[in-house]
């Protein structure tokens, strides 16, 4: 286009002519906001329009310019009263009226379409399809039409028929401007002008029109700030859901097959997390017997300490008074402690005149001693803090000393004689204690006799009644080897080099154990999580075609007042709501799966026992997954479809 200078008043019926190349389609696009690379100077209704945001311009065609093509553009897979509807859906942050059901279905009908609500677009003839993209373009009440060659692919009779109507239009106080190459069809015009090389060559009147009709003030989109735009989305995506949610119905069978990915991913997510917890609990639950959140700390003198080695407080054993009990607060961690004395020397057990001389030994703890051991009483009752503060003979035998000594008579109240090598003592029996297998050769638990530890302390020799052991439990979820090495820096410095302390090795292997189910979960969550993300990319890849695929659609939907914002939020919400969707099913396909693999488990392994689990952070996680995989998915193809420009995507074939 070159020095054009052009005026059209309001309410004309004005034919734009020229051969190809002339620039008639160029011009249509700088008058329907669709170019804005040119120099020079376009006022719509006093407004000029290089002054205004993109945003604007969108409402500027939405609600002032209507368009009819050559080609119709009418979106194939919606039916005909949708496509009449397409305007209203847009600008979406500032939709049209909640009656444009009613005005669509009254346009199709006074073009003749009463009967093809629902037809989709290759059901009816060119000239229906014609009328339906002007009732398309009347929607908004537009005064402004904009008709590119709107007879061009139709036969004489469509054609006078399309005339007809948009000469009806112009009476009614439209601005028509029609673009042809047809003298029959510029001769109906009230006004003609020919371009030629991008000018005009041309100007002339048929006849004189109608005094110009004042129209409304082109209007604007209010400006949109930073904490504006996280409500705005919200807005447009859910003004477009179920845009979003009908583009995915018409391509159901791709949809699903895209589904299908992201199904695989969220149920391998849940499932995997879930069946590698549960596996840790159960696993930590069956070394409960090993101690699970309890260790044995040893102290003993430092035999090797040479005389110039200076401490403070030598050591010599622990005391219970001083060293253990306040550690409690010091380690709010700790739940229950129990020293763990014992006899290696030969003892024997005798009641009635039955003995029991082997394998017989002898503890001495307190009165949390059974429950961190995880011993379990089988008759009678555990020690009371009385019995050991009051250095109480009572006594609580193993199961088979009660099966050798008492066999069908009870134990308990019945008092038992212990003896070791020179000294002899009696205690009550006040309990039996549950039988326990044990693969260790010198541990026989069966034969063992615990006593309260101060009782323990007066009946043994002077080396066995100094503590040198204490047994603690920690509370659950604590870290065992971590407090254990706190406790054992707490007395090195309080002894010095006096002592030697260590953790047992037994709680440092489960501790390690313990971290290596963790990194087992977590390797599973992350297998779970790639197969997921290799859904996500399915669906990247999916909504990228679908963009190819659309550009067409796209560009209509720009043409009718859709803009970029709301083609962004389109593609993210149709990403996010295929995800959703696949993600539900996912998720009960995953709880299936998992329920069904606990339950499969159970009738192979007898102590375990079905139960109905669900464990809450898999869950989130699955939910947190199913969202960021939807987001990420659709920005690529949302940011490519937004940015695609209008006039590129209406002539891509």
């Amino acid at each position: 286009m070159k020095r054009l200078n052009l005026e059209i008043r309001s309410g004309e019926l004005i034919a734009i002519q020229g051969p190809s190349g002339s620039g008639k389609s160029t011009l249509l696009y700088i008058l329907g906001c669709l170019l804005n690379t040119y120099e020079g100077t376009v006022e719509i209704e006093g407004r000029n329009i290089s002054h205004l945001s993109d945003d604007d311009l969108a409402l500027l065609r939405n609600r002032t310019i209507g368009f009819i093509f050559q080609q119709f553009h009418l979106l194939p897979k919606a039916n005909i009263l949708e496509n009449t509807l397409l305007p209203g859906q847009y600008p979406s942050e500032k939709p049209s009226k909640p009656d444009a059901t009613a005005r669509a279905k009254s346009l199709l009908t006074s073009l003749g379409l009463a009967d093809k609500f629902f037809s989709l677009p290759n059901q009816l003839s060119g000239g229906q399809q014609q009328r339906a993209s002007i009732a398309r373009a009347l929607l908004n009440d537009t005064h402004i039409l904009l008709a590119d060659e709107p007879t061009g692919a139709l036969d004489t009779k469509a054609s006078q028929s399309i005339m007809e109507i948009l000469k009806s239009q112009n009476k009614e106080g439209r601005t028509v401007i029609i673009i042809t190459h047809d003298p029959e069809v510029a001769r109906q015009c009230d006004r003609v002008v020919v371009l030629r090389d991008g000018e005009i060559v041309e100007d002339r009147l048929n006849r004189e029109t109608s005094a110009p009709v004042k129209n409304e003030e082109v209007t604007r989109l209010p400006r949109i700030t930073r904490v504006d735009k996280f409500v705005r989305y919200v807005k447009v995506g859910t003004h477009l859901t179920p845009l979003a949610f009908q583009s995915l119905l018409q391509n159901k069978t791709r949809s699903l097959l895209t589904m299908l990915g992201i199904v695989i991913g969220i149920a391998a997510v849940l499932s995997m997390v879930t069946l590698g917890t549960f596996t840790k609990h159960k696993m930590i639950e069956s070394y409960a017997e090993m101690g699970v959140n309890t260790f044995i700390f040893y102290g003993y003198p430092n035999w090797q300490m040479k005389a110039v080695d200076k401490v403070s407080t030598p050591f010599q054993s622990f005391n219970w008074e001083t060293d253990i009990l306040p550690l409690r607060k010091i380690f709010p961690q700790i739940q229950a402690v129990s020293p763990m004395m014992s006899a290696w020397r030969d003892t024997t057990v005798t009641f009635g005149g039955k003995t029991v001389d082997q394998d017989v030994r002898m503890m001495g703890t307190s009165e949390d001693g059974l429950l961190i051991a995880n011993r379990k009483l089988a008759l009678g009752s555990n020690f009371s803090p009385f019995h050991v503060e009051y250095r109480s003979g009572v006594c609580i035998i193993g199961y088979s000393i009660y099966e050798r000594l008492f066999q069908n008579s009870s134990p308990i109240g019945q008092v038992i004689y212990l003896n070791q090598q020179e000294s002899s003592f009696a205690c009550k029996v006040i309990g039996v204690l549950e039988p326990r297998s044990s693969n260790n050769e010198w541990m026989k638990p069966n034969f063992q006799i615990f006593l309260p530890y101060t009782f323990y302390q007066g009946v043994t020799d002077p080396w066995s009644s100094r503590i040198r052991e204490i047994t603690f439990q920690l509370r659950g979820g604590s870290d065992v080897q971590a407090t254990g090495e706190s406790i054992k820096a707490f007395f090195d410095k309080r002894y010095g080099k006096s002592a030697r302390f260590d953790v047992g090795s037994d709680s440092i292997l489960i501790a390690q154990m313990n971290k290596f189910l963790n990194l087992f979960t977590v390797l599973l969550s992350g297998i779970a999580l790639v197969s997921l993300a290799v859904g996500g990319i399915g669906i990247t890849n999916m909504m990228l075609v679908s963009v190819s695929e659309r550009f067409k659609e796209i560009g209509v939907r720009k043409a009718f007042g859709a803009t970029n914002f709301s083609i962004r939020v389109q593609y993210l919400v149709e990403s996010i709501l295929l995800c959703s969707l696949a993600g539900f099913i996912g998720l009960v396909l995953g709880f299936t799966l998992y329920q069904g693999a606990i339950y499969g488990a159970s009738k192979l392994i007898t102590k375990l026992q079905f139960e109905w689990v669900l464990e809450w952070p898999a869950l989130l996680l699955s939910v947190v997954s199913i969202l960021v995989v939807g987001v990420l998915s659709g920005i690529t193809p949302a940011l490519r479809a937004e940015k695609l420009h209008v006039i590129e995507a209406l002539r891509r074939e």
